[in-house]
């Protein structure tokens, strides 16, 4: 099988911005994705592992049972407007000590890195709801173009897909931007690096389920705090108020994308996610304070809509994330992340 190849194809662009770097699943992609899931283990048991060891966790009905766990306490802490859990709120509230970076997002620009994009906002935005719910993390923000570039071979040429991504992510860990640089559009010297990359793999869980039931397990993700990766080819033309005043994202036309998902509202019974691009501040900005570079989803409106053509691209995946300060306590310190004015509850 010829794995980790440097796929060729034209890119092609959108107001400056490459929007056919995410590859469909493939027999290759196919077969890593069977031998990954056949890989993988109970969360109860991933929960258990030391640093050395990062395996792929199951998505099944210990995973459900752990997301409930989750949900119940980040619903409280929501409800009773406790703490606030929105990662860009969370790093804007973080002390000096428990970050090493005030970025949250890169733009991609006309390389066809999407999928290293969308990888490392989900575990930026994993790690930031993980700090404001006590875990002893301190923020990095992570270059996407290393690992992305590592997992094709060194290429910056060309796509990748989501399960190749997922592996890496995983296997090879990621860069912190403190180490190699800000600059996404070449591959920086990394090599002295590579060990230290190890501390930050995350724990990957493919999600299952297609169309509406995979919108619904998304927003379990994210209502437990969790990062989303995905692809698919239904695509973002802009952004609009709903009838709850809310920033929602216009779903329409098409492209061949990688993007993530963070964040969970409940409005009235009606559950939206945080969708995140990596085309930059285009999406507008709003009263409550969230980022230009994506918009909110409803679960059973636009997130069911995106879903419809995520599994052409592989399994989305959810990331936990873990790093060697992980049980460095002295890091720990209580934050207090504040709701904004006008924040629509």
């Amino acid at each position: 099988m010829r794995r980790n190849r440097p796929f060729q194809f034209e890119p092609q662009f959108e107001d400056g911005f490459c929007i056919n770097g995410c590859l469909p699943k493939d027999e290759d992609s196919e077969e890593l994705e069977a031998e990954l899931l056949a890989s993988a283990v109970p969360i109860n048991l991933w929960l258990n592992y030391d640093a050395d060891e990062m395996p792929f966790i199951k998505c099944d009905s210990a995973f459900e049972e752990w997301l409930d766990s989750e949900i119940r306490t980040a619903d409280q802490l929501r409800n009773e407007k406790i703490q606030n859990l929105l990662p860009w709120a969370v790093l804007k509230a973080l002390t000096a000590e428990r970050r090493k970076s005030e970025r949250l997002y890169f733009t991609q620009g006309r390389m066809p890195s999407c999928m290293g994009h969308a990888d490392v906002f989900a575990l930026h935005s994993s790690t930031l709801t993980g700090i404001s719910r006590g875990l002893p993390l301190i923020y990095e923000s992570f270059n996407p173009i290393v690992t992305w570039s590592i997992s094709k071979g060194g290429s910056t040429r060309g796509g990748q897909n989501v399960t190749a991504m997922a592996k890496f992510s995983n296997n090879t860990g990621h860069f912190p931007e403190s180490l190699v640089g800000t600059n996404n559009q070449i591959i920086p010297n990394y090599s002295p690096h590579v060990n230290e990359a190890k501390n930050y793999r995350t724990g990957i869980v493919f999600l299952s389920g297609k169309g509406a039931a995979l919108a619904r397990l998304i927003t379990r993700c994210c209502r437990a705090g969790l990062g989303v990766a995905c692809g698919n080819s239904t695509a973002v033309r802009s952004s609009m108020r709903d009838a709850n005043g809310i920033k929602v994202a216009v779903v329409g036309g098409s492209w061949a994308h990688a993007t993530s998902f963070t964040g969970y509202r409940n409005i009235g019974g009606e559950e939206y996610v945080f969708w995140v691009n990596s085309h930059g501040p285009r999406y507008g900005r709003s009263d409550e304070g969230e980022p230009a570079d994506g918009a909110w989803m409803r679960t059973e409106k636009e997130l069911t809509q995106f879903c419809a053509t995520m599994d052409r691209y592989g399994a989305p995946y959810a990331v936990l994330p873990r790093s060697r300060t992980v049980n460095d306590l002295s890091h720990v310190t209580s934050i207090r992340v504040p709701f904004p004015t006008g924040f629509r509850h």
